[in-house]
């Protein structure tokens, strides 16, 4: 059974946010998340915001300070091989947990096992 996709639940709670309410988990690590992904913080923002290239997203529970933590781990799908995937919290605030890249190998497998378009 494919995973259910939960991409037009994170579009709708991504319009309640500004860029102003988006903050990064790991702090320290920023300048490390976008060298990493060959971007800037800013557009890893505008990429939330605006999730044109979202292709998939699925639910999550998490533990995190004895809490059950309700997450999304989003696919953004640039070409057949450059992606990006965001695990993004919603609350207060949008809380970006971390950010990694796909390539080519890795998406062929996603497409796969979540069975999405494109």
């Amino acid at each position: 059974m494919p995973n259910k996709d939960w991409s037009g639940d994170v579009k709708e709670k991504t319009k309640k946010y500004s860029q102003e309410q988006i903050i990064f988990t790991k702090t320290e690590l920023i300048d490390w998340l976008c060298k990493r992904n060959n971007t800037t913080a800013d557009k890893l923002k505008k990429e939330v915001l605006n999730p044109i290239n979202l292709a998939f997203a699925e639910k999550q529970q998490a533990k995190f300070e004895g809490k059950n933590e309700e997450r999304f781990r989003c696919y953004f799908v640039y070409s057949k091989n450059k992606g990006r995937c965001n695990i993004l919290r919603f609350k207060n605030d949008l809380k970006i947990i971390t950010v990694f890249p796909i390539g080519r190998t890795t998406l062929k497998k996603y497409r796969k096992r979540f069975k999405w378009r494109g």
